[in-house]
């Protein structure tokens, strides 16, 4: 087989659109200007039930994920570079034409239909009749089996379009198409879906599909419509104007004609100061308009602006600088970690509204600006410890960003946890201080942890430190992770299955499994599904040229609707950046081998691997977002585990993400059963003994059981409310757990 471009054929869509749809060549009119897709996958004839009436339509994922579109506003345009030349013997088309293949070739279109859109209606088993084929010759639609047979997808068993599909339970598929000639097609088509259990049906729109086959020229791009840019909020009387017009589309058009008129009621004249697409003038007229006209070679107007209009603001009448300002909120003290809410007021209030709030550690520092007080008239921070004699300022400003007014200092006090100060409240003199902590006052034992820390509520002069006792231990909650309680997992043995389904979320990477057997696109966590490869997959005479010969269980890379259909789709990185995916399986255990491969447009074997060869473990690829299924072999029954992890990288960059690492279990063979399900993993809240330093210690009975410590006449020990800012000084901030996701994504 070679492969080869033929002579080059090119004919203006726009050429074909006008002449089809004079025609009624289209059945249903086409979009003037449709969207051209010449790669990608894309769900040609889309059902779904809406609203209990059948839809067909369009969904591709090129331009997004999963983009809906009516099939008469897109063009699908199949490339010359799907042109082969050698087409063998027994091969629809043969010996040569326009080749779709089956597994899908990044530089071309990927149609296939995609009936998973009726799951849960009732209306599952669905026909997609393709009633007519308008073009140049014939089109071919057909499917291979396991090892390259070529195998009908036409319910009339036959290749040749016209024909229909039927689907008779909510499925996705693929197919190979050819083109026998370079042109202009359509398909005409529409679907029915029936409800298994009571016969009843319902009947979708007619959609045409429009296929353009072969070398094309597009024309130069017209704008449709223009903007303008760089008009301001408003001006002052005799600023300077400079507006450009902005075509919504590339255009080497360059004649443009500018206007205005003194108001909406005005007429329009033409303006001096337009330079091609740009304009200069001043500003004289308060509710001035402008637009803009872009002409072609015949002088004729192809796109216009909507009219700007210019707003003059002189700032006359009231001074806006004639007001006092104050600030108002501040509390007479704060305790370390409240809230502080401040509001500038003006005394008059004025029309302006733009503010910057000032700090400075005391009355005889430089004042800063506070950049996380943004510009409005409240200002809101947390108060620290330290913060005591902080000085806050509030200054307005007017449209010249000239300040007019601004507030006299207000001083923030802070008053610690442990300052009552008083005779039995721990101060310099007081009970619990030092000299209830030393050592003729009770020593290590009764001035350091009773004393000097729980009977007269002092500052820790007494405690452990300077009393040379123990140090106090405090209970503390923490989530700690734990195997989550088993529970039955979900068995899929059949239908359509997404793997090794990978997401860019946040700035992270995801890696689950997606099935559309229970729903549509639901998500779950690897480690909740078996996936069944059930005794009908067994294939006693794989060729010799394919791995997992003579025997073994085969998932087809064609959708079997009685087996499982696993493949791996990374549309969810689009938009991302991180758009270069690889998905690592490192390891596999269980009592065979594991083969993963496709197959070339006639059948041959292709590796998918990035080391090449075809057995796991190994690593896929995908250099941009795909959906994309393959042949797998089991060549033994019994259990296996895949140990899979994916990283993205974004191309520009270089920067990767990389995924939580996961376990995918296939059971092979007869239906599973004693296996240990996987629960994954859950959170528990315990409560553990730690220091003020953050150290392990042990807990008395009574705080273990949720008693009180003696003495405190308190639920919580004395010194809680300040442990979690010494723990987080001394790091004890890394007790917190990423936890690992042990339930199903929605």
């Amino acid at each position: 087989m070679t492969t080869r471009s033929r002579p080059r054929w090119r004919k203006a869509v726009t050429g074909f659109l006008a002449a089809a749809m004079a025609a009624g060549a289209l059945g249903t009119a086409h979009a003037a200007d449709p969207l051209v897709l010449d790669h990608g996958h894309i769900d040609a004839f889309n059902v779904t039930v809406v609203d209990g009436e059948l839809v067909l339509d369009l969904k591709e994922d090129v331009t997004g994920s999963h983009v809906p579109h009516a099939p008469e506003d897109v063009l699908l345009h199949v490339k010359e570079d799907a042109w082969i030349d050698g087409i063998p013997e027994g091969y629809p088309g043969a010996p040569a034409g326009y080749v779709l293949p089956l597994t899908q070739d990044q530089n071309l279109i990927w149609p296939g239909w995609d009936t998973g859109g009726v799951a849960g209606s009732g209306y599952t088993d669905v026909e997609i009749d393709i009633s007519a084929v308008d073009g140049p010759g014939p089109v071919y639609l057909y499917t291979l089996s396991g090892f390259g047979t070529v195998t009908p997808l036409l319910e009339e068993g036959d290749y040749e379009l016209p024909g229909t599909l039927r689907e008779e339970s909510p499925a996705h598929t693929h197919a190979q198409w050819t083109f026998t000639e370079p042109g202009e097609y359509t398909l005409t088509a529409r679907a029915t879906a029936t409800n298994p259990a009571t016969g009843e049906s319902i009947t979708s729109n007619t959609a045409a599909y429009a296929f353009s086959v072969g070398d094309r020229e597009q024309p130069p791009p017209v704008p449709s419509s223009l903007s303008i840019e760089g008009l301001a909020d408003h001006y002052h009387t005799g600023d300077a104007m400079e507006l450009t017009a902005v075509p919504n589309a590339a255009t080497d058009l360059d004649h443009y004609h500018w206007y205005t008129r003194d108001s909406a009621a005005g007429d329009w004249e033409a303006a001096e100061g337009g330079d091609g697409d740009r304009y200069t003038g001043t500003a004289e007229i308060d509710g001035q308009q402008i637009k803009a006209e872009l002409l072609d070679a015949d002088h004729e107007v192809v796109a216009e602006s909507a009219p700007v209009t210019v707003h003059i603001d002189d700032h006359q009448g009231e001074d806006p600088g004639a007001t006092t300002l104050s600030v108002e909120g501040a509390a007479e003290s704060y305790r370390p970690g409240d809230t502080a809410e401040l509001t500038a007021v003006q005394t008059p209030g004025t029309e302006l509204d733009h503010y910057h709030w000032f700090t400075r550690g005391s009355a005889e520092a430089e004042w800063a600006l506070a950049g996380d007080a943004g510009t409005g008239a409240d200002y809101t921070f947390e108060v620290a410890g330290e913060a005591d004699g902080l000085q806050v300022q509030a200054r307005l400003y007017d449209h010249d960003h000239e300040v007019v007014a601004e507030s006299e200092p207000v001083t923030i006090r802070v008053t610690a946890d442990d300052e009552p100060g008083d005779a039995n409240g721990g101060g310099p003199g007081g009970n619990g201080g030092a000299a209830a902590g030393s050592p003729t006052n009770g020593g290590a034992t009764e001035g350091g942890a009773t004393n000097g820390a729980l009977d007269n509520g002092g500052s820790g002069n007494g405690g452990a430190g300077n009393g040379g006792g123990e140090p106090m231990c405090f209970p503390i909650e923490e989530e700690r992770e734990v195997p989550a309680a088993p529970s039955e997992a979900l068995v899929l043995d059949h239908g359509h299955v997404d793997a090794f389904n990978v997401t860019a979320e946040g700035d992270g990477l995801v890696l689950d499994l997606k099935e559309d057997v229970t729903g549509s696109h639901v998500r779950h966590a690897p480690e909740d599904v078996i996936l069944h490869v059930k005794p009908d997959a067994l294939a006693e005479d794989i060729p010799a040229e394919y791995p997992g010969s003579p025997a073994g269980y085969l998932l087809p890379l064609t959708q079997d609707p009685n087996l499982i259909w696993p493949g791996w789709d990374t549309n969810g990185v689009a938009g991302s950046g991180y758009t270069d995916v690889e998905i690592a399986v490192s390891a596999v255990e269980g009592p065979g081998s594991v083969y993963l491969y496709t197959t070339n447009t006639f059948g041959g074997v292709v590796s998918l691997l990035t080391e090449g060869g075809h057995e796991l473990p190994g690593t896929v690829r995908e250099e941009s977002p795909a959906h994309t299924h393959a042949q797998w072999t089991f060549t033994e029954a019994g259990q296996y585990t895949l140990t899979v992890q994916a990283t993205a990288t974004d191309p520009d960059t270089g920067e990767s993400v990389t995924s939580d690492t996961e376990t995918y279990t296939f059971a092979v063979g007869d239906a599973p059963v004693d296996l240990e399900t996987q629960g994954g993993t859950t959170t528990e809240t315990v409560t553990v003994g730690r220091t003020a330093d953050g150290e392990d210690c042990e807990l008395s009975d009574d705080q273990v059981a949720g008693g009180n410590l003696a003495g405190t006449g308190s639920n919580l020990p004395p010194l809680l409310v300040g442990i979690s800012a010494a723990l987080m000084v001394t790091g004890a901030a890394a007790f917190a757990i990423n936890r690992r996701r042990s339930a199903a994504h929605a």
